[in-house]
């Protein structure tokens, strides 16, 4: 087994042996939680580790799904968004979605400057401070929960009817309890289940899976076609880890999870190896501009049509780079037996 260190996968992806199907890497890795029955993996695992976990994002609450044009996960206090485009995972602005609607109050007004002692940000016009601002910090600050877009006030919590301080950020709201442990003072309130609650996921994204290899799975590709030249393959996404891919030798086409997936915008890649007799990537020199593949998720297939067949030497890999819109990346290497250059087929939705 080895592992093809990201900035020299196309070189090798033709003859060096990885491993087998399945996430098995240090970052992204698969998880179920139990006490939702729900999954967390690649780009999202990552970011949700990297961003404070289970205290700041809490568990888990749907499965993956397309929301507005892009994968999203809800959990109970977060939404998080892959922007394939941009090749980042962002947490969504459910802060502002419930600040809808009370631009008017006192503590939502813009703020000139700030309190002695506090922070001042001009790009929202509000401050931040005390424990609120020590927990904005030690939580992955800007990132994860945004610029602040109100003062603190006094709230009525919904959930046990008390009124406790709280703020307002792009990304989430603050609670003050101060009958908690000094380390527990600042909460996040449940923004992700009260959003979720106002616009319901598919039934089949609530309802609990009972393993992590389901994690992606009605959104990713599992399957790849090409009718005129006779590729016909299966997907598998084996995973990634600070820059580096595994990629199955003998059983199937790897996905790079963190790159598209098929229906929003990003650029989908799929490598696979050549040199076998009918082995997976074997007939993708034979491709034509023209040429119609088909892609297959959860959902169905989707259809693309090949634009573009280039041959490129191993350092140029700008044909992995996230893209605004939508394209179907596959890479193999050629000549067979040589393997000095990266055949890539690039094709879009038609």
């Amino acid at each position: 087994m080895r592992r093809l260190i990201l900035l020299i996968a196309l070189a090798l992806v033709a003859i060096v042996p990885a491993t087998p199907a399945g996430a098995n890497t240090a970052a992204g890795r698969p998880v179920r939680f139990s006490e939702t029955g729900h999954t967390l993996a690649y780009s999202f695992r990552e970011f949700y580790d990297r961003q404070g976990g289970l205290p700041i994002i809490g568990l888990p609450i749907t499965e993956v799904f397309v929301e507005g044009g892009r994968p999203v996960q809800y959990f109970e206090r977060a939404r998080l968004e892959w922007h394939g485009d941009l090749g980042v995972t962002l947490a969504g602005h459910l802060g502002r979605w419930a600040a809808e609607g009370r631009a008017g109050e006192p503590a939502f007004a813009w703020a000139p400057a700030a309190p002695a002692g506090a922070s001042y940000y001009p790009e929202t016009g509000h401050s931040l401070g005390g424990a609120f601002r020590s927990f904005w910090l030690s939580g992955g600050g800007l990132a994860t929960f945004g610029y602040p877009i109100s003062e603190p006030f006094a709230e009525l919590n919904g959930q046990d009817g008390r009124s406790y301080t709280v703020q307002y950020f792009e990304r989430a709201r603050f609670e003050y309890h101060p009958e908690n442990d000094p380390r527990y003072q600042v909460q996040l309130g449940h923004l992700g289940r009260q959003y979720l609650a106002a616009h319901p996921a598919p039934d089949w994204a609530v309802a609990p899976v009972e393993s992590a290899d389901q994690a992606w799975g009605a959104i990713r590709p599992s399957h790849v076609r090409i009718p005129r030249i006779g590729v016909d393959t299966d997907i598998v996404s084996a995973g990634f880890s600070l820059g580096e891919w595994d990629v199955p030798r003998y059983t199937a086409a790897h996905y790079w999870p963190i790159s598209g997936y098929p229906g929003t915008p990003g650029n989908i890649v799929v490598a696979g190896h050549v040199g076998y007799r009918g082995i997976i990537f074997s007939k993708l020199p034979s491709a034509a501009v023209g040429d119609e593949i088909y892609v297959a998720t959860g959902g169905g297939e989707r259809r693309y049509i090949v634009r573009d067949v280039l041959t490129l030497l191993p350092e140029e890999t700008w044909v992995m780079a996230p893209t605004s819109d939508e394209v179907l990346t596959l890479i193999t290497c050629v000549p067979i037996g040589v393997y000095t250059h990266r055949l890539i087929v690039r094709a879009y939705p038609g």
